[in-house]
């Protein structure tokens, strides 16, 4: 599964590279490890508003939960959500063809369980300094306060054989959107062939993998 992302580009850098502006820029902050359990905000673009870059926090909370205690239990168990089966589970099914974002990043770490030691590495893409993963998003109100929490969850797939190897126990990984089709997501207005064709496993040969010596 995908817990922890990079994303370590200035933000001129990734505006350029997504032409997209910050809707916040002041409270975007790079960073080189961002793990999921802290529930952080990452930037994404979503289709609500595909010419912005927002700042969304990790962990989907649906629409219909209907209190906070709810949403924070629940948002801990939707970090990913499994590209075979949005459809069917209630958290994903309201934003899956309606509410599709860009989770924006520079690499996503995994690890490799070898006995009892589990090895880090970090994947990426060639030629890409930054890339996108297929991500839903939705827009919760907390009905105690009235605050909108703007959220997102990562799909993932089947691991392409190099990332069998590398994360070898549940053999998943991100979706990653090429940059031809990152648009193509965007307009959540897909049919079912070619939904499937975004969530093949992206080419190994397209990508880099990078042992981590030193344990995060």
């Amino acid at each position: 599964m995908c817990y922890t992302i990079k994303i370590d580009l200035t933000r001129e850098q990734i505006e350029k590279r997504f032409r997209a502006i910050f809707s916040q820029p002041e409270l975007y902050s790079p960073g080189d490890k961002i793990n999921a359990f802290v529930l952080p905000a990452v930037p994404v673009i979503s289709n609500q508003n595909p010419d912005q870059i927002s700042l969304y926090n990790w962990g989907l909370i649906p629409f219909w939960v209907k209190d906070a205690d709810t949403a924070d239990a629940l948002r801990r168990r939707t970090f990913n959500a499994k590209s075979e089966t949005l459809a069917e589970k209630p958290s994903y099914r309201g934003s899956f063809g309606k509410k599709h974002c860009l989770v924006l990043t520079t690499g996503f770490y995994e690890w490799q369980t070898i006995g009892k030691e589990k090895i880090p590495y970090i994947m990426g893409l060639k030629d890409q300094q930054a890339f996108a993963l297929a991500g839903l998003y939705d827009n919760w109100k907390d009905p105690a306060t009235g605050k909108i929490v703007n959220t997102f969850t990562v799909i993932t797939t089947r691991a392409n054989p190099r990332m069998e190897v590398i994360h070898n126990l549940k053999k998943r990984m991100p979706v990653i959107i090429s940059p031809a089709d990152e648009q193509k997501w965007l307009s959540a207005d897909l049919n079912t062939s070619e939904i499937q064709a975004v969530f093949e496993p992206y080419p190994q040969e397209l990508m880099t993998f990078e042992k981590i010596e030193k344990r995060l």
